[in-house]
């Protein structure tokens, strides 16, 4: 049954890719980002990708993976994925089945897909495109400093300068809101992305 569900999860995974890469509409960006709170400076790494669901409308997904302002670990990913993350800790690995552990995988397969948030695309210039971004349903782990998941949003801009018909040089910046503890941040990082 977990060959089952591996094949399912690889052939959804081929099909977004293979329409992104024929009509162009995946973009992915490895890049660097320091944000900044009160309480101190997270640096981090990572991918982000967008998938248009218009010339002019993305959703966003974003990974990331750095230290926080007290050197330990910290990470960011989309809101869904930090739903299962949670759950897993309530499952007991003692009685698992291969059908319970095949819904894992679906529900995994399914949180993937959940974006963070939407970008909107204005092309000023043929070399340049502003990608004004609200992404209200994000994650940090351990941005608090205290081994948990934190839901956050962030609001920002990125430009995507084009030096060729796929590869862009993409500077960001925006703010950042904790919503547990309403802390406000800023933000920003600088990447190389790859339209498919």
């Amino acid at each position: 049954m977990r060959t089952k569900a591996f094949l399912i999860l690889v052939l959804i995974l081929l099909n977004i890719n293979i329409k992104a890469q024929r009509s162009g509409d995946l973009r992915i960006v490895g890049f660097a980002e320091v944000s900044h709170f009160n309480t101190g400076t997270l640096t981090s790494y990572g991918v982000f990708g967008e998938v248009f669901i218009s010339r002019s409308f993305s959703l966003n997904y974003q990974y990331t993976f750095g230290t926080n302002q007290y050197g330990n670990f910290y990470s960011h990913y989309p809101g869904a994925v930090s739903w299962f993350v949670e759950s897993v800790k309530y499952y007991d690995l003692e009685y698992a089945t291969s059908e319970s552990t095949d819904f894992w995988i679906y529900v995994l397969a399914a949180t993937a897909l959940v974006p963070e948030g939407i970008s909107f695309h204005a092309y000023p210039r043929k070399w340049l495109e502003i990608a004004p971004f609200l992404n209200p349903f994000s994650t940090d782990y351990n941005i608090l400093d205290n081994n948990h998941s934190t839901i956050t949003a962030s609001l920002g801009i990125r430009a995507h300068a084009k030096l060729g018909r796929h590869f862009s040089v993409v500077p960001h910046f925006g703010l950042k809101h904790i919503y547990k503890t309403s802390d406000n941040g800023n933000f920003y990082g600088l990447g190389i992305g790859w339209l498919f």
